[in-house]
């Protein structure tokens, strides 16, 4: 018997994707427990938030819980090593950052979820995983973490984003929820968007990239067949491609759905190129990070004595320069 319990919850919309995490817990031996909520949220962030009071109960009720995100499949057995408190964190355009897509949680880490609920209310703008991330960073908070890929197919990374595996796969994690609404979930989690660019092509790249990251099939080969207007519709891992009208979606989107395969990036490298790019200046994380302030309270409580230092390092220095 597993010493965990996976655990999570789906909106209305969301209802399609807990058919497949169930089985995968069934298949090995993981105690589950997933939540109907019954409703749509009308703000991500608060659907994203949600998950914060929904962890309390979980880690009272069950001690020991791994969340994954309603639309992650387990693929290989859960690391024995895997204890909490532990999140899945990945390397993107020259930064860090955390996801709590994978987090792992205990009852004994009840006051570390206080906290986060606390300046998840606090900072309603701002991603929960951006609020974790923010609160390990400037307190004495301590995560295992496990990385996860977006692009290499030969990582050996245990979380993947997308519906691909290979040998060291454990939890698979695709975004092709996202692709009615890709636009929504960019201004969440990048800010503001490409003012030189329409919506609708705004659209088109953004679902571009969740293709090239989600696809679980050959994309050399779909990329030379659509690129030929004599072959029929066809479905290829769960999407469906349509050459002669350069259409494609992921199944449960098909035809409503439907976008031009020919929009930008055109190729599975260039995507990987500019999602890897560092940005110029601060990312939209990093700025809100920086933001974020523990209040008098938790500084003399949880302030961490590295950021003390920091500050301590940072007068020192302006005491120089102003002699």
């Amino acid at each position: 018997m597993s010493d965990f319990t996976v655990v999570s919850y789906h909106t209305t919309n969301f209802k399609c994707f807990a058919e497949g995490l169930v089985g995968d817990c069934e298949r090995f031996g993981y105690p589950v427990y997933i939540k109907d909520v019954g409703h749509d949220f009308d703000d991500l962030i608060k659907a994203f938030d949600y998950k914060i009071s929904f962890l309390r109960e979980m880690v009272l009720r069950f001690g020991s819980v791994l969340w994954l995100d309603i639309e992650c499949r387990i693929v290989s057995p859960v690391p024995r090593d895997w204890r909490s408190p532990l999140i899945s964190s990945y390397s993107m355009g020259g930064h860090i950052g955390l996801s709590s897509g994978v987090l792992m949680l205990s009852a004994s880490d009840l006051p570390t979820i206080e906290l986060w609920l606390k300046y998840a209310e606090a900072y309603p703008l701002y991603p929960d995983d951006f609020v974790l991330d923010f609160l390990i960073q400037a307190t004495d908070l301590e995560f295992s973490t496990v990385p996860f890929e977006f692009y290499d197919r030969d990582t050996t990374s245990p979380v993947v984003r997308g519906l691909w595996q290979n040998a060291y796969t454990v939890i698979q994690h695709p975004t092709v929820n996202r692709w009615p609404d890709p636009v929504k979930y960019k201004k969440a989690f990048n800010g503001q968007l490409n003012l030189n660019r329409s919506q609708a092509e705004e659209v088109s790249r953004q679902r571009k990239g969740i293709f090239f990251r989600n696809f679980g099939g050959d994309i050399g080969e779909i990329i030379e067949v659509m690129m030929s207007s004599h072959r029929e519709m066809f479905v290829d891992s769960g999407w469906v491609f349509e050459p002669s009208t350069s259409r494609y979606a992921p199944q449960m989107f098909w035809p409503q759905d439907a976008d031009d395969f020919n929009s930008k990036p055109v190729s599975f490298e260039l995507s990987m190129k500019h999602f890897y790019t560092k940005p110029k200046g601060k990312t939209f994380r990093e700025q809100a990070i920086r933001s974020m302030r523990l209040d008098s309270e938790d500084q003399k409580k949880y302030a961490s004595t590295r950021e003390v230092f920091s500050v301590l390092k940072k007068l020192k220095w302006s005491k120089l320069w102003f002699r």
